[in-house]
């Protein structure tokens, strides 16, 4: 009993009070239990990420049972000036394994000015051409979806796929997605590749974002079949989902994290198929990249404050499963209030521990044990996503175009891309952000990356 009244005490003066004097003033004791607190309740909000990584270390990839029926399907892309890259995506879909007969491909030439829908008619495409003053990839797809509806009904398909004009599609895309759809998934993703992996320390850093996503996140709950959520492009949805919707009513400035937050909320299970592969360009300068970053922090909040501030009620009466609880992680900007404490509660430590009266033992308690534990804390959250780098690196590897020291040596620089993502997302939650096309120049066929 001595032993653990003795743990009990060590716990509580040098664990939860961060080792403070024992002569400390209550405030001072107050703010760093409360520090310890809100450490605390941030482990628990992200242990799942933790879990992912680890999970997927010693699993292998889902095998899904092959389809008793090949299924119709119609392949929507939208495009605003993407002369560049659209032959290139409609070639790889029409040179897929799969019956001509059961894909079609529709193009909505979004406020084109160049050669967008000359060409993808001349490959094949069913070309929309609108022409207005609402921009974004929401309302193309909201228009495209309704001309197909209306127009196209008598073509019976089962499920649409969602693609960006600058991806391509590997040969075997549809037959693995087709798996899916064949087993009763509405909704299913697939594994996103990078077209651009190699250009430089921004695309690969960009391209490891989704290397991560798809090898741990999305492999790990694709196994334990918790369902998941899409991101961006590379994804299906069944004709009577669209149908029932009338369209694309998505507005927020991410509307797949908003339609995958809706899916969850209806309790709409997501599949993924990392054997399906398509390839995506990666934006190339870093200031493409931060504004396409702070697009998605201001898009989190918007669908944060939609469904977790105007429509709580319906949020709350869906239930808490594993699903809407990770998507409510990820859209609530906990990263960058963890950012702010972090910085804040130094800045409060210096002024109570400097600002007032002389105290040695203080002074010394802050300069030998929080500054050194705040330090600590900051190169362990950089080696620990060091660390998860090399485990999807090691996952994704065949599908990484890089030579093996540059996958690992990458590993080192995706951290500052990766969390470049907090303060951009804190500045977008006061700045207006609008949306705002990121150029694609890498003109690569499907050829290009043979076998991968």
């Amino acid at each position: 009993m001595d032993i653990l009244k003795l743990l009990l005490k060590l716990v509580k003066e040098y664990w939860f009070f961060g080792g403070l004097p024992a002569a400390s003033e209550i405030y001072l004791r107050a703010l760093v239990a409360f520090n310890v607190l809100f450490g605390l309740i941030m482990l628990l909000l992200y242990f799942h990420q933790a879990f992912y990584t680890f999970f997927a270390l010693f699993t292998r990839a889902k095998v899904w049972p092959e389809a008793k029926e090949r299924h119709k399907y119609a392949y929507l892309i939208c495009a605003h000036d993407e002369e560049k890259v659209i032959g290139n995506l409609i070639d790889s879909i029409y040179a897929q394994n799969y019956p001509r007969e059961l894909m079609k491909v529709f193009v909505c030439a979004d406020n084109c000015e160049d050669d967008t829908a000359r060409i993808a008619r001349e490959r094949g495409a069913v070309v929309f051409e609108r022409f207005s003053n609402e921009r974004g990839k929401s309302y193309a797809l909201d228009y495209m979806i309704q001309r197909i509806l209306s127009e196209y009904a008598g073509e019976n398909f089962d499920a649409a796929f969602i693609f960006d004009a600058d991806n391509l599609v590997s040969a075997d895309y549809t037959e693995e997605m087709n798996k899916l759809f064949d087993a009763g998934y509405k909704v299913a993703t697939s594994f996103r590749a990078s077209k651009n992996v190699g250009q430089n320390w921004v695309t690969v850093g960009s391209s490891y974002m989704f290397y991560r996503e798809c090898a741990l996140v999305h492999h790990t709950r694709s196994k334990l079949n918790m369902g998941t959520y899409v991101s961006g492009t590379g994804y299906y949805i069944a004709m009577d989902i669209l149908a029932d919707m009338g369209g694309w009513k998505y507005r927020t400035l991410t509307e797949d994290i908003e339609f995958s937050l809706d899916c969850a909320l209806k309790k709409i299970k997501i599949g993924y198929n990392e054997n399906a592969v398509f390839y995506d360009e990666q934006p190339q300068r870093l200031r493409d990249s931060c504004r396409q970053r702070m697009r998605w922090g201001r898009g989190s909040q918007e669908c944060f404050n939609k469904f977790y501030l105007k429509e709580i009620k319906s949020t709350v009466k869906s239930g808490l499963g594993p699903i809407r609880f990770e998507m409510f992680v990820h859209v609530c900007p906990i990263s960058v209030i963890g950012m702010v404490w972090s910085v804040l509660y130094q800045i409060l430590l210096v002024c109570l521990v400097f600002g007032g009266k002389p105290d040695v033992a203080l002074q010394s308690w802050y300069l030998g044990t929080a500054l050194p534990s705040f330090a600590l804390s900051v190169v362990g959250l950089y080696a620990s996503l060091v660390l998860c780098a090399w485990i999807f690196v090691f996952k994704a590897r065949k599908k990484i175009d890089l030579p093996a020291y540059k996958k690992f040596l990458h590993c080192f620089t995706f951290p500052i891309i990766f969390l470049l993502g907090i303060p951009l997302w804190a500045v977008a939650i006061f700045k207006k952000v609008r949306w705002t096309k990121i150029p694609h120049t890498v003109s690569k066929s499907i050829e290009d990356f043979g076998s991968k």
